[in-house]
């Protein structure tokens, strides 16, 4: 059986220098839609970028792999497995169980 990976595309490129570590506090901008096209959450209506410590603050680990390997200034869209995002729980009343999401991210700023 073949092992579920996130797949990713960029929509524009980073520095290309600049990547997060385990620690580093970083700013960015995302929205999550179903498979089918439903957006689920985004972090752009009212400008407002989520701001989290990578490696040690609680977020999907799809998520987490992703970022690692993203540089500031990059935007990617992602198509996240359940084994990388809710996995069997899904997220009650917004995400099935098993459900695969899609995201777009953008790294906006990452404080070392």
């Amino acid at each position: 059986m073949e092992k579920p990976q996130i797949i990713i595309s960029t929509i524009k490129r980073g520095d290309e220098i600049t990547y997060p570590k385990k620690g580093n506090h970083l700013r960015i901008h995302f929205e999550v839609f179903r498979p089918n096209g439903e957006k689920i959450e985004t972090t752009k209506d009212g400008d407002r970028p989520f701001e989290f410590q990578i490696g040690v603050d609680d977020v999907i680990p799809g998520l987490q792999q992703i970022l690692y390997k993203m540089t500031i200034g990059e935007k990617v869209k992602a198509e996240i497995p359940p084994q990388f995002a809710y996995q069997r729980e899904g997220l009650a009343g917004i995400i099935p169980s098993n459900e695969k999401l899609i995201m777009e991210i953008e790294l906006i700023s990452i404080t070392f």
